[in-house]
């Protein structure tokens, strides 16, 4: 059976080329791929004890002063796994030229895999979240059950851009120095390090539609107690993300024939 033209053989190509490209990543380091989880745990480590302990900014209505701490890393932590799976996904193509040059394969794979390196940052977020809950004392709640829905959604609205930054990073290379900045406005401009309440109303209203900050909700809703569940929003990501996908993989599937010559 085919999903999307992908079958099963395809899939395993995906993982292999996944971990491969995890591997490529800390090559020459010595604890290899164990980086992958030492630097965004350090991160969060970091962000614990500045907002939990030094400066304890706490949310309203809240007793805890880890508060804070636990409702910033639920929403940096998908946030994480959003800028690692863009830039890879944008750099699928171009890095690896000998592959597309000397093997005959479905290249769209390289952005799929690529994109799939954000697991990490957020299996990583997502691990020290739920220990740091049991710290605190807060526990955790049978709304856990909706994080691989989340999960799901959150990759295949991923999958379905990183197949478009590809192909525009390889045809524009100037693109691949350009998002990192774009991210940046990105992060800035959706409620991660401040509540929605604290924007203007007028941009308040545009926010509510931004993907972005959808998938950021509902991982705080999954995560943390007292947090609005955005269900219709992300029925309608879910139809919009999946027709994206589509389109994403029917366009990479025109324009492939092209890559040999332009990497």
């Amino acid at each position: 059976m085919k999903i999307f033209g992908f079958d099963r053989s395809d899939v395993r190509l995906i993982l292999n080329i996944w971990r491969m490209n995890l591997a490529d990543r800390y090559l020459g380091s010595a604890l290899g791929g164990t980086w992958a989880i030492l630097n965004p745990l350090f991160m969060f480590a970091l962000f614990t004890f500045v907002f939990g302990f030094v400066f304890k900014a706490k949310l309203a209505n809240a007793d805890s002063t880890l508060a804070y701490s636990i409702w910033l890393i639920s929403g940096y932590g998908p946030w994480l796994a959003i800028t690692e799976a863009f830039t890879s996904a944008s750099n699928s193509v171009v890095g690896n030229a000998g592959l597309i040059k000397n093997m005959a394969f479905k290249t769209e794979i390289l952005p799929v895999s690529a994109t799939l390196l954000g697991l990490v940052p957020l299996a990583v977020s997502l691990v020290f979240l739920l220990l740091l809950q049991i710290i605190s004392g807060d526990g955790w709640s049978w709304r856990l059950l909706w994080l691989p829905v989340i999960l799901c959604i959150q990759f295949i609205f991923l999958i379905a851009l990183g197949l478009f930054l590809a192909i525009i990073n390889t045809f524009i290379r100037d693109f691949g120095i350009v998002l990192p900045n774009l991210l940046m406005i990105l992060l800035f401009s959706t409620p991660i390090f401040y509540p929605i309440e604290a924007m203007p109303s007028v941009i308040r209203a545009l926010t509510i539609i931004n993907p972005f900050h959808i998938i950021v909700q509902a991982y705080r809703f999954s995560l943390l107690d007292g947090q609005t569940f955005p269900a219709f929003s992300l029925i309608i990501m879910t139809i919009l993300s999946v027709l994206l996908l589509w389109v994403g993989l029917c366009v990479f599937r025109r324009v492939k024939g092209f890559l040999p010559s332009l990497v």
